[in-house]
């Protein structure tokens, strides 16, 4: 059932062109071989949902809200956020409250949970703080 979700997955609006070495440089959410790298324009969050007209990365799940949750930058350090889903958001296990942004930033090797569909978040060994990307 989990295999048949990575195939549910997609990245509905890339953030523009990018070479193969910005995007390996950025943080990324990695689940098995879908990678998402976090490139964000201005103050723009990718949002999470099944909503193709609302969301960024879309996952088309009836247990994920058409506007489930947003990963969002501030001050170099990247946050996610429950946008009052109705089966939750995750942190390492840990359910977010309806609306609540993780309390901290997030970390090499955290675990964010969509439901059940979980991504790991990866920032690579030479990434230094990565601002936001002016479109």
């Amino acid at each position: 059932m989990l295999g048949e979700l990575t195939s549910k997955i997609k990245l509905h609006a890339p953030p523009g062109p990018m070479s193969v070495s910005e995007a390996l440089n950025h943080p990324r959410l990695v689940r098995k071989e879908f990678e998402v790298p976090l490139v964000m324009r201005g103050r723009d969050p990718l949002l999470v949902g099944r909503d193709e007209s609302l969301a960024n990365l879309v996952i088309k799940d009836g247990y994920i809200s058409r506007t489930h949750a947003a990963i969002f930058q501030e001050d170099g350090n990247f946050f996610v956020q429950d946008l009052h889903s109705k089966n939750g958001t995750f942190l390492n296990g840990e359910k977010l409250d309806s609306g609540q942004r993780s309390g901290r930033p997030l970390e090499n090797g955290d675990r964010i949970g969509f439901n059940i569909v979980e991504f790991e978040f990866i920032i690579p060994e030479d990434s230094e703080s990565v601002g936001p990307v002016n479109s």
